[in-house]
Parts: C-alpha cells; sequence; structure tokens
C-alpha cells in the first residue's frame, strides 16, 4: 500500500540530492556534462526520464 508512495518519496530525495551536488560544480564541469547552470533541471528531469 506503501510503496508506491515511498518510492516517490526515495526518488524526489534523490532529485534534490542531484540538484544540490550540481549547483555546487563550477560552470566549466557543468558544461563538460551537458548542461548550463539555468538548465540543471531540465537536465535533472532528463536523466530520470531515461531512467539514469
Amino acid at each position: 500500500m506503501f510503496e508506491p508512495i515511498t518510492n516517490r518519496l526515495r526518488r524526489w530525495h534523490l532529485r534534490n540530492i542531484t540538484r544540490r551536488k550540481l549547483s555546487l560544480l563550477d560552470d566549466r564541469l557543468l558544461t563538460d556534462i551537458g548542461t548550463r547552470r539555468s538548465g540543471i533541471n531540465d537536465f535533472i528531469s532528463a536523466q530520470f526520464e531515461k531512467g539514469c
């Protein structure tokens, strides 16, 4: 019963951790992985949609 809720919470938590870690990188490293500071949220969404 609670499994879908816990899975959603876990994914939300993982996205937030990822967003925080990417925000700490400098612009050069962000460019190396294919995103910009303004595109971090879109980058995370795309990666999670792909299942990475």
